[in-house]
Formats: C-alpha cells, structure tokens, sequence
C-alpha cells in the first residue's frame, strides 16, 4: 500500500493577503504578527514535514521487522526527503530576502 501524498494547504490569493496585511498595518501596535498568512502556512509545512519523517521512520522500523514493504518505505523516504528540500529552499529564499532588505539603504 502507497502512503497518499500530504495535500498542500490552500494558501490565500496575493491580492487577499495584501488586503490582510494593510489592515494588520491599520491595525497599529495591537496586531498580532503571528497571525499573518505567511507564518501560517510555514507552520503547517513544518508540521507536515515533520509528520513526514516520522512516517518514515515508522516504516523504516517496520520493514525492518518485516511488517512493511521496501516500496513503502522508498515512498515515505523520498517524500520525506523531498519536503526536507522543499523547506530548506524556502527558508534560504527568506534569510536572502532578509539580507537584502538589511542592506539597503534609507
């Protein structure tokens, strides 16, 4: 049996979220930045991968023990593999984004 792919959380149109983060911005000191759409969607990828790997680390065990196929296994470890990579990216695309903004000058 092959795991179902995780699916991907809907994420919020450009326009919407623009919208959302004028009025977090109207909204003065009182709004949550925890909240924002951006940090939402990191959080549940973060969650998805990390119920990824345990995933297939179970079925690393139990093929181990002879409960689970290799086919399962190879699935659940390049899935894993590939949010690992997924994440990564993303995080590197920020601490970029992030740099650029600190070098630029008022």
């Amino acid at each position: 049996m092959i795991p179902a792919i995780p699916s991907i959380p809907a994420t919020p149109s450009i326009g919407s979220s623009v919208e959302s983060g004028a009025s977090q911005a109207g909204a003065g000191a009182t709004g949550d930045a925890s909240s924002s759409p951006f940090s939402n969607m990191l959080g549940s990828a973060l969650d998805s991968l990390n119920g990824s790997e345990q995933t297939a680390t179970n079925l690393s065990l139990q093929a181990a023990s002879g409960n689970a196929s290799i086919a399962d296994v190879t699935v659940a470890s390049s899935e894993a593999d590939l949010e690992t990579q997924l994440v990564t990216a993303v995080r590197d695309k920020a601490v970029s984004a992030f740099n650029t903004i600190m070098g630029m000058q008022a």
